[in-house]
């Protein structure tokens, strides 16, 4: 595991970290928040291939699409306490878990706004493409394509999960569950940077995205900040 300061944010970078253990680390961290409101915390990582469900399923129900995960799939599901409903996670992302106290100043419509622009910065400075934020269906999106989930939880003020970012080609493991709608949309509507890397629309687009590049490009860049 990596650990470094910048500004007043202490990052960890952990590849492929356990999500019981991220669950764990999480519970940890958010009391030392708690405890002292001056601490802020982002998690790096990405995870094995699993799957999660938020408590915002029942707006999936609402649309007539369902998100149950096959159980002959063999892939792990969790159920945490985040907005959203069912997101997939593999190796294949980046993963940004801040953990810090909102308060009057900083709300949740700030800090839902303070991540997602520093996340799109981040895909700007590896020449990726400029991402557009939506609120609803909330995540980042390039054209008609979601390239990040966004599902956050708020706990006694001190916030918990985040982002994930699709970096590299989404698994053909997790392509090929048509029958699932991850936060109630169809499976094709996901795709990734490297995936939009190699479509053949002109459109000016990172042509290698890897989820390493990112851990070492944000290592080693001092500009992020509240």
């Amino acid at each position: 595991m990596q650990t470094f300061f910048k500004e007043d944010i202490t990052y960890f970078v952990k590849p492929q970290l356990g999500y019981l253990e991220f669950l764990r680390w999480q519970a940890e961290l958010t009391e030392v928040v708690r405890n002292d409101s001056s601490k802020k915390f982002i998690i790096l990582c990405n995870h094995p291939l699993l799957a999660t469900m938020g408590r915002g399923d029942r707006q999936n129900q609402m649309l007539g699409l369902t998100s149950t995960l096959p159980e002959n799939k063999n892939i792990p599901l969790h159920f945490i306490k985040r907005g959203g409903g069912l997101t997939i996670h593999g190796p294949h992302q980046l993963i940004v878990y801040p953990i810090l106290k909102l308060s009057p100043d900083f709300g949740l419509n700030a800090y839902l706004e303070w991540l997602q622009t520093l996340v799109r910065s981040w895909v700007i400075k590896l020449g990726g493409p400029e991402l557009e934020y939506r609120r609803n269906p909330l995540g980042l999106w390039f054209q008609e394509k979601k390239v990040a989930s966004i599902g956050v939880g708020v706990e006694r003020f001190v916030t918990n999960h985040g982002l994930a970012l699709n970096v590299e080609e989404i698994p053909s493991e997790v392509a090929n569950l048509s029958e699932l709608n991850p936060c109630g949309l169809a499976s094709e509507t996901y795709t990734s940077l490297e995936t939009l890397g190699k479509a053949e629309s002109g459109a000016s687009v990172m042509p290698a995205a890897r989820v390493a590049d990112f851990f070492e490009m944000i290592a080693g860049d001092q500009s992020d900040h509240f």
